[in-house]
This record gives structure tokens, sequence and C-alpha cells, in this order.
């Protein structure tokens, strides 16, 4: 029994290593983490690239054309585009980053707890699960943002809750395929606690997995964020919000373009890289392509 656990444990430990490699040399998967990691460089690097504070306006250059000066042009009262952009991206990075991390640690849990005792645990958790599913998590996000208010903070705790169900079926479902293989009962036979068992052995057997959907949740949560802020219930103004600059931006589409364009340019790039990377995570993650 020893030697199962010790045999199964440098190759739980290299999986995820050997998950990375294959992700790389996909050329699909390899593009898209490249252009995500710019996406990330802009949002990071903002201060140092941004030329104008995005917040300041100048009533001498409204609604100005992308020029050397203003490389996306200028809003209606004044402030640069190219630093809104800028700084929105940072706050919807932001916001997808905490909710991966929460939902992961959360939805990861509870999945692993359901799946893991079954029972009448397993049956209450699904029971709240199957509550907060029914309805879709746009809507779910939109009743909890507008409860709470508009704040950064508000809008990753409304994304969240809307998509922990999501990550508890999964967890819960994969759990329950762990739970009965040899080196699960090998585990139990000497002793092991059950938080033991699901820290050593669920946790590193279920981060591929784990991967793929924080890699689609985090593109999920940008585009909620986007259409909280759009509907005026995520970002408060006068914060940069890729959503907020899209719905201020409709009132100009005719006379300046350029307000929805590069807004919507940015936030289409970094969703589509998101998930295109979980599609290569789960192409090679597939049994049947191995």
């Amino acid at each position: 029994m020893t030697t199962i656990l010790q045999e199964n444990a440098p190759r739980r430990g290299s999986r995820t290593l050997a998950i990375f490699k294959a992700l790389l040399s996909d050329p699909i998967g390899c593009t898209a983490l490249v252009i995500l990691t710019l996406v990330l460089a802009l949002a990071i690097f903002a201060p140092i690239i941004a030329q104008f504070d995005p917040l300041v306006q100048n009533r001498r250059a409204i609604l100005q054309p992308p020029s050397l000066v203003h490389w996306f042009g200028t809003d209606d009262i004044g402030r640069d585009v190219f630093s809104r952009v800028l700084y929105g991206t940072q706050i919807s990075l932001l916001v997808g980053l905490m909710v991966v991390i929460i939902t992961m640690v959360i939805g990861g849990l509870i999945g692993m707890i359901s799946g893991y005792f079954g029972g009448w645990v397993d049956m209450i958790i699904q029971r709240i699960v199957e509550a907060l599913d029914t309805l879709p998590s746009l809507v779910l996000s939109l009743f909890i943002a507008a409860m709470l208010g508009p704040s950064v903070r508000n809008v990753i705790i409304a994304v969240t809750l809307a998509q922990i169900p999501r990550f508890v079926r999964v967890v819960r479902s994969e759990t329950m395929k762990i739970r009965g293989h040899d080196f699960i009962s090998a585990s139990r036979v000497i002793g092991a606690s059950p938080l033991r068992i699901m820290l050593t052995h669920g946790v590193p057997n279920l981060m591929p997995t784990m991967l793929v959907l924080g890699s689609l949740a985090f593109g999920i949560a940008i585009m909620t964020e986007a259409a909280l802020s759009f509907l005026g219930v995520g970002t408060p103004p006068p914060n940069p919000s890729l959503g907020t600059m899209l719905s201020q931006g409709t009132r100009f589409i005719g006379q300046a373009p350029w307000l929805i364009v590069f807004p919507g340019l940015m936030l289409t790039i970094s969703v589509l890289a998101l998930n295109l990377i979980g599609d290569a995570l789960r192409d090679v993650l597939d049994p049947r392509n191995r």
C-alpha cells in the first residue's frame, strides 16, 4: 500500500508541469498565452505606459480622434482613452483573478467535501447548488450586485457567488471518480484522515480540471464585470472600466467610434485569449487525444 502511494506521488507532482509543456506545444494555446501575457503586462505597467491620468479632464481636447498625442483619442470630457483602457483592463483582470482564486478555493473545497463524503452531506450541498443554479449566472450576478451597490468589491462578490455552483458540480464529479482509486483505499487503510486524503490526493489530481475551469471562469468574470459596469451596477465612475466606457461611448457611436472600438477590442482580445487557453487545456487533458 505504501508503494502505491509513493508511486502515485511523483506522477501527480509532474502532471501539472506536463500540462503546461503540452499547452506551449499547441500553436493556438501558445499564441493565446503570449497574447494574454501582453495584456497582463499592459495592465500591470499601466502607470508607466499611460501618458495621461485616466481621471484628468481636458476641456480643450474633447472628442479628439486618435493621434500621436492621444493614441486612442479622447472622450466627451477630454480624458485620454488609451490611459482609461489600460486602467480599465487592470480593473477587469483584477476582478477576474480574484473571482477565480476565491471560486477555486471555496468551490473546490465544497465540491471535494460533497464528492468525498456523499450521503446527506452531498444531498444538502447539491440542493443549495441547484437553488443557486436556477438563474443564469449573469442574472444572478446582476441581482446580487444591484442589492450590494456598485463597487469593485461587490462585483467580485456577485460574480464569485454566481460562478461557485459550476465549480462545485464539476469538482464533485471528479472527486467521486478519484474516490474509487486504489491509492485512496490504501490511504484509508493506513489511517489517513479525510482532510489529509483530500489535500494530498484530491487537490493534486483535481488541479488539471481546476485549471481548465479557472481559465474559462476568468473570461466569464471579465465579461460579467463589463456587463455589470455597462448596466451601471459594476465599477462606479469615474473609475475607468471597459464596460462603463462602452456604455458611455454608445452615445457618440457615429461621432466618435473610437470610444467603443478600443475598449471593445481590448475586452474581446482578453476574453478570446482566455477561452482559447481553456480550449487548449481541455484538448490536452482529453484522454482520447493522448
